[in-house]
């Protein structure tokens, strides 16, 4: 039984004895973000996380000798380092909280750009006419008299509304689409086109 608990006690030293270490990576990461005096607003999400690696990277050399052999990680062992990296970066927490969170706002805004970017656009109105050449083109007049054309040129879930000839002329119809850069063999130079993704009658 004695020998049973001190295991549990050695096994819980060598435990808080990895943390420390991690801690003190975690507050060195810490303090050499802050000599770096970075310009949160100017820097991407991808230069904030090179910074913090660097700076993690940086402790983490000072400190190698201090953890044990078998958690040691190697500088090409890729997982090991991102899992370093994030046992690293909860240690920061307490010490610039700050920091991590400007990290988050940036993963967060670039989400947000890439779903504006990736979100498809929609145009309502009328059918005005339906074009059958290499592809099918749909020209469509919205609300306010302006005139556009689309291209059916890959499959969405409403496809066969045009392919089944379902749509008429002066059918009032909601059009998404996207926009692709393509050689337009006429011009001889790309251009953008609206392809469409979506299509619902009205």
């Amino acid at each position: 039984m004695k020998r049973f608990f001190l295991l549990v006690i050695i096994f819980v030293n060598a435990i808080s004895y990895s943390q420390d270490v991690l801690q003190v990576i975690g507050n060195e990461s810490c303090e050499c973000l802050a000599a770096k005096k970075l310009d949160y607003s100017k820097l991407s999400k991808a230069e904030l996380q090179a910074q913090v690696g660097l700076c993690i990277i940086k402790s983490y050399t000072n400190h190698i000798s201090e953890f044990k052999a078998e958690d040691k990680v190697s500088f090409d062992d890729t997982a090991g380092m991102r899992k370093l990296g994030e046992n690293v970066a909860i240690k920061m927490l307490v010490a610039c909280p700050e920091t991590l969170m400007k990290l988050g706002e940036k993963t967060i805004e670039e989400q947000e750009v890439i779903e504006e970017e990736t979100a498809d656009s929609f145009i309502e109105g009328e059918v005005t006419e339906i074009k059958t050449e290499q592809f099918i083109s749909l020209f469509i007049k919205d609300n306010n008299g302006r005139n556009y054309n689309f291209i059916l040129l890959d499959y969405f879930e409403s496809a066969a509304i045009i392919t089944n000839n379902e749509l008429k002329k002066k059918d009032f119809v909601k059009v998404s689409y996207t926009e692709i850069e393509l050689y337009d063999p006429k011009s001889k130079e790309f251009r953008y086109f609206k392809i469409i993704t979506g299509l619902e009658k009205k």
